[in-house]
């Protein structure tokens, strides 16, 4: 099958992707992974409904084609290497297309055997990297560890790529209260939840900073922080519960610290990932590396960004 140049691989699916049915596709030579939005849907049949029906789905579609060109052109450009590009996103005939790079992922089981210093500049990549989308404004609204692919790069150190943009959105425009809030409930943040429940209030960045918090005790302990899993099954559970959650000390001081900070119930007490990287920035801050500092950025030119958005001609 061949979707505007580009020659999928086998079928497309729909494991683990909630709206959306995904896939690797070739074209020119490289390989892509390709992802097919459910919805919304182009109404390319009209013929065969209302008048006033065509023209609110063309509506929807429009608002659509706006709001994510935008938004996706916007994290291109804020990225220097450590957010998995996004190629292209079009329309081919009734359906949106989002095409983005292969990543070479590695395994967490060898992110886990890496040494600390390794591990903490994985943290420092992804505090830089998220941090750039939250000073242009957008949250990335799906943090988790399946949407970090760890790459090995040519000098064989590890770094993160962060991947999935879908639920992503303006944190001047954040989902109403009455949408349904897609995510994960591992990582979910408590306002997320009683957002949810109550129908009122305004997601923040900070529900990015309390789930990167989360993946930043896995990549040190390869788990979550503890709670008492016999009366909770996530940890924003516990945490409305008023049960204190449990930090590894493993986790070096200051990282272990900072974890807790970004993790903490309410919002308006969590660190922000620009603080979280002006204290490891800090001279004498016990939160830099021994190593020396991490750069941030992945290889030149991968956030070259250049014509966004293209539709096929109505069939």
């Amino acid at each position: 099958m061949e979707i505007k140049g580009y020659q999928i691989r086998g079928e497309l699916k729909t494991t683990n992707s909630g709206f959306s049915k995904w896939g690797f596709a070739d074209k020119n030579g490289k390989t892509y992974f390709i992802k097919e939005f459910i919805d919304p849907v182009y109404p390319v049949y009209a013929d065969v409904l209302e008048p006033a029906l065509v023209e609110r789905k063309k509506r929807i579609c429009k608002e659509f084609e706006d709001r994510t060109a935008l938004l996706y052109r916007e994290i291109n450009e804020c990225s220097d290497g450590n957010l998995v590009y996004i190629e292209e996103f079009f329309r081919e005939g009734s359906h949106y297309y989002l095409t983005m790079e292969k990543v070479a992922a590695v395994s967490m089981n060898l992110v886990k055997r890496m040494p600390r210093e390794d591990r903490i500049r994985i943290c420092k990549t992804l505090i830089h990297s998220i941090g750039r989308m939250h000073q242009r404004g957008i949250v990335h609204g799906d943090i988790k560890l399946d949407n970090i692919m760890f790459r090995q790069l040519p000098s064989g150190k590890i770094t993160a790529k962060v991947i999935d943009f879908d639920n992503s959105f303006w944190e001047s425009e954040p989902p109403d209260p009455e949408e349904e809030v897609h995510g994960d409930p591992v990582y979910m943040a408590p306002e997320t939840f009683r957002m949810m429940e109550e129908e009122e209030g305004a997601l923040t960045r900070a529900i990015d900073v309390f789930a990167l918090g989360l993946v930043f005790h896995q990549i040190f302990t390869g788990e979550l922080p503890g709670f008492d899993h016999s009366r909770y099954d996530y940890p924003f559970e516990a945490v409305l519960g008023g049960e204190e959650l449990s930090y590894s000390y493993e986790i070096p001081g200051e990282w272990r610290e900072m974890i807790i900070r970004m993790t903490e119930k309410e919002e308006e007490k969590r660190i922000s990932l620009v603080e979280a990287e002006q204290m490891w920035k800090s001279p004498g801050s016990r939160l830099r590396s021994t190593t020396g500092e991490t750069k941030g950025a992945g290889s030149s030119g991968e956030s070259e960004a250049g014509t966004f958005f293209t539709a096929a001609g109505d069939l």
